[in-house]
């Protein structure tokens, strides 16, 4: 009976081991390397210079119609590059790096970080890896531009929504 019992307990194992194995969450070296096949870095890089430029052009866009003394105009200089200095050292790729790998060991298994790790050495996911910058950047000017259309109705529905309300307000006896 007990050696009917171990070999169930032996076939039971032989089956299920391998299905746990392929939910084992992905290992340190594995995601480092899938960081480093899809050149994460060089993205983080490009992303930072993209959003340093639309800072610049959105601060400049803002004061478009301001003049400014020539003191004026190096306080903003000097505060421009203090947040762009800001923002480049809170999300500098050495910031990032210890998260990122936090993240996907958390959210893939080994078997899926293989998977991609297979696709992106593949031509179709160097593709995808050297193309995506362009349509990061052709999807950021085209959203853009859909929300600088939006602008306007979006002031025009809160502006109605306030008169509405100020309308809806007690009104004080006089």
């Amino acid at each position: 009976m007990k050696i009917a019992q171990l070999a169930l307990a032996l076939c039971l194992s032989t089956a299920v081991l391998p299905a746990f194995a392929a939910d084992r969450p992905a290992s340190e070296a594995s995601v480092k390397r899938l960081i480093e096949v899809t050149d994460s870095k060089k993205l983080v890089d490009n992303v930072m210079l993209q959003m340093d430029s639309m800072m610049k052009a959105s601060m400049k866009q803002a004061l478009a119609d301001q003049a400014f003394t020539a003191e004026q105009e190096k306080v903003m200089l000097e505060t421009q590059d203090k947040l762009a200095g800001l923002v480049k050292d809170e999300l500098k790729w050495e910031a990032l790096e210890p998260m990122f790998l936090d993240i996907y060991q958390k959210s893939f298994t080994q078997k899926e970080v293989d998977g991609m790790l297979s696709f992106y050495k593949s031509p179709a996911g160097q593709a995808v890896i050297k193309k995506m910058p362009q349509v990061m950047q052709t999807t950021m000017q085209i959203m853009q531009a859909r929300m600088s259309k939006l602008v306007p109705k979006i002031q025009q529905i809160t502006a109605e929504g306030a008169e509405k309300m100020k309308a809806l307000s007690p009104q004080p006896n006089s």
